[in-house]
């Protein structure tokens, strides 16, 4: 969940900044100068490999060293840089040392002559066990995507990485007891050529059988085996034992759920699957307090039935009260379909005071959701009403009845806090017939993205987008929640939350068309601290014909928390000619 914090900044964001200075230089200690120092020549981009690895470079900073324990770690080193460069397929290198006591501190200097690289000259992959009677056309694919092929450079780490993929292609589907019993790799020095040879056993193939449940006593079996989605006799799939787990887990009834089957090659067929479940209680009440520069003062108080009505049924209602919103409402979570969607109840009230304009808003419906989040789909029907009041001189009484349907795709290592790169998709379709409670015919789409890259050495991106349209009603028919506003830390930084949109009588207002796009660059300065430049621009209207892009720039820190990425942002808004600071945690997904 996305934490919004932002404030105009006066004197108290100056006061931010030296906090953030503060907080980025906080983790450094100060440290006694070493006894000496170590020069490395001639490495290139090997340089970084030694400086991290060698012993006579992780112990400069002991305050221990005398002339004869540095001269032993000198003596030892050319083996070391060997060892290491050896790693990378250089085998053949010259090593020259040089230790100067005459110098303070004293100078410990290398030479390195890394000679040729080592090239991969034949691979060889012999496969046994089931999988070359029953399935051949699955080895001769496996061979083909052998990520170290003739011709590349050998280095341990990407052999090591080669047969490790080569393996878990087997292991997560069919053959769960697959090894590696023979992997070779004959280095010959004089050629600066490899020969690689791998024999691996599939062992037999794998089925699964009956669902075997541990740990469940407040609540139905009949609850898991709706969401079970293996079947007895099927075939062993590790990424259906993953997705029983998450099914299962994502229900809100369990604290953890592991699910697990005994590998013996001796008996493959029909395998009880293990589910080991730790429940959560029934009920709970949880009291809040807290604070936002946004709203001030929040107290909160949520009521959570797991039991509801007696029938399993998850009842989550709250109460939340700050200085600018009031909200009451509750949820509804029925047990899962036989296809493992869940349905879902919800009814809605809310006070909002934002940018001039005062809303009380009722939202019901109902929604039914896909088992997968990596590929999630939502289907509802709603119904929205709001009263809206700006100042004393306007009002408005809006409602609307709309079907809809979204659909998002996650890539993504760890939905917190990814670490690889990956990016999150989504479009949303809403439409509602005039008649009922729509004055006029409308339709809705929405679709947003966000991407992180890979890291580039220290360096990562994260691109953000979103683009809106209602069509057919009005801003003046069209209940506030399903028209567009946008600013503050998660779309336009630069401005406050929502305050960019449609002027309308000294307030701002939603538009029925919006876009939003947004690029940064996150230098990381160690795995839990970066550094940030980033620009971003939107706004929403009522016509594209009368949209203009708003833009903010500025830089920021990030660090890394056990909750998801913390963002603190000094943004400028190039329409205000104003600096503001602005606070989040997580992603904008």
């Amino acid at each position: 969940m996305l934490k919004r914090f932002t404030f105009h900044p006066s004197l108290a964001w100056q006061s931010a900044l030296c906090a953030l200075l503060f907080a980025f230089f906080l983790p450094l200690q100060v440290q006694a100068a070493p006894q000496y120092a170590v020069a490395i020549n001639g490495a290139g981009s090997l340089t970084s490999l030694l400086t991290d690895n060698l012993e006579i470079t992780r112990r400069l900073s002991a305050d221990d060293m005398n002339a004869d324990e540095v001269q032993r770690l000198v003596d030892i080193a050319p083996e070391q840089i060997r060892s290491l460069l050896a790693t990378e397929g250089y085998f053949s290198p010259a090593i020259t040392q040089e230790f100067d006591q005459q110098t303070t501190p004293w100078q410990v200097r290398f030479t390195i002559v890394p000679g040729a690289s080592t090239t991969i000259n034949s691979v060889e992959i012999v496969f046994g066990g089931d999988v070359i009677q029953t399935n051949p056309q699955r080895t001769e694919r496996l061979r083909r995507q052998w990520s170290l092929p003739v011709g590349d450079v050998f280095r341990q780490k990407t052999w090591d990485e080669a047969k490790s993929s080569l393996l878990k292609a087997l292991l997560v589907r069919d053959y769960p007891a697959a090894a590696i019993t023979h992997s070779q790799a004959r280095i010959d020095p004089d050629t600066n050529s490899a020969i690689l040879t791998l024999t691996v056993d599939s062992g037999p193939a794998f089925t699964f059988g009956t669902l075997q449940i541990e740990g469940l006593q407040r609540y139905a079996r009949s609850m898991v085996d709706e969401l079970n989605p293996i079947r007895p006799g099927e075939p062993y799939s590790q990424e259906k034992l993953n997705e029983l787990q998450a099914r299962v887990q994502d229900t809100g009834y369990f604290r953890s759920a592991f699910a697990t089957v005994d590998i013996d090659p001796a008996q493959p067929n029909n395998v009880p699957i293990r589910l080991d479940l730790n429940e959560n209680e029934r009920k709970r009440l949880s009291l809040g307090l807290g604070f936002s520069t946004d709203s001030g003062a929040r107290g909160q108080i949520k009521w959570l039935n797991r039991n509801f009505l007696g029938r399993d049924w998850r009842l989550e209602s709250q109460i939340r009260v700050d200085q600018d919103a009031r909200l009451l409402g509750a949820d509804v979570y029925l047990p899962a379909i036989s296809n493992g969607w869940h349905p879902s109840l919800g009814a809605h009230y809310e006070y909002t005071d934002n940018a001039g304009e005062i809303n009380n808003k009722i939202l019901t419906g109902a929604r039914l959701t896909s088992p997968d989040k990596n590929d999630e789909k939502v289907w509802a029907l709603t119904f929205l009403a709001d009263q809206q009041r700006i100042g004393d001189v306007y009002a408005a009484n809006r409602e609307a009845l709309i079907g809809s349907f979204s659909y998002t795709r996650r890539r993504l290592d760890n939905l917190i806090a990814p670490r690889r790169g990956g990016y999150v998709a989504s479009i949303e379709l809403s439409a509602g017939p005039a008649g009922l409670a729509n004055k006029k015919s409308l339709a809705r789409v929405v679709g947003r993205a966000t991407w992180l890259s890979r890291n580039y050495g220290n360096f990562q991106t994260v691109l953000r987008g979103q683009v809106g349209q209602v069509f057919g009603a009005n801003r003046d028919t069209v209940p506030g929640d399903l028209l567009f506003r946008t600013g503050g830390d998660q779309t336009v930084r630069g401005y406050g939350y929502n305050t960019l949109g449609v002027a309308q009588n000294g307030a701002i207002v939603g538009g029925t068309v919006s876009a939003v796009i947004s690029a940064e660059l996150v230098y990381n300065i160690t795995p839990q601290w970066g550094a940030a430049v980033f620009t971003d621009a939107g706004n929403a209207a009522d016509t594209w014909n009368g949209f203009r892009l708003k833009q903010g720039s500025g830089v920021g820190a990030r660090w890394r928390s056990p909750i998801g990425p913390v963002n603190l942002d000094l943004a400028y808004g190039h329409e205000t000619h104003e600096p503001r600071i602005h606070f989040s945690i997580g992603y904008g997904f």
